[in-house]
């Protein structure tokens, strides 16, 4: 236990006592949970106050009147619209028919899944196309299991229309 100075009277104290015993001066003050919890109330209204102040000034920004206008929307002046050719549009539509994460042809894999002994083995390779003008000849190449268990690659070719609608299965 160790001795200091009582900060009243100036005789020794030890640390541990709570008031000096030679004038009764408070060395420790004690906080009971009265006082803490008047500490955290006042704590909790100051900051209420200022976020409450804070909401205050964006509430009258966000509140002056916006006037309307009856307009339609005209392009910035160093804004260039670019008018897509016929050629660029039937690509779209084209590629529309075309998964965008392995590059199959959507409308002819559904098919090949359907006559497949076990769809779930279904593994897509590659797919190309050729556009013949008013259809597309599409070539898809898959692995599969056949009736044996055996993993096995095949192709399909079947000719589409642009928008992915399987026309006609030329070869399997």
């Amino acid at each position: 236990m160790a001795i200091k100075a009582c900060k009243e009277c100036g005789n020794d104290v030890s640390t541990k006592a709570e008031k000096c015993p030679h004038c009764g001066f408070v060395l420790k003050r004690q906080y009971g949970c009265f006082s803490l919890i008047i500490g955290i109330v006042i704590i909790g209204i100051a900051v209420n106050g200022v976020l409450s102040f804070i909401d205050d000034n964006s509430v009258k920004i966000a509140r002056e009147p916006v006037p309307l206008k009856e307009t339609t929307p005209q392009p910035k002046p160093t804004q260039t619209i670019k008018v897509k050719t016929p050629e660029e549009i039937r690509y779209e539509q084209i590629r529309k028919a075309f998964s965008s994460w392995d590059g199959s042809h959507t409308g002819l894999e559904k098919i090949i899944k359907k006559s497949m002994n076990d769809p779930s083995s279904y593994e897509h390779i590659e797919t190309r196309y050729s556009d013949k003008g008013d259809h597309l000849v599409v070539s898809s190449s898959f692995r599969g299991k056949n009736s044996f268990g055996a993993l096995v690659k095949n192709t399909v070719v079947a000719k589409t229309d642009i928008h992915g609608n399987v026309l006609e299965i030329i070869s399997k």
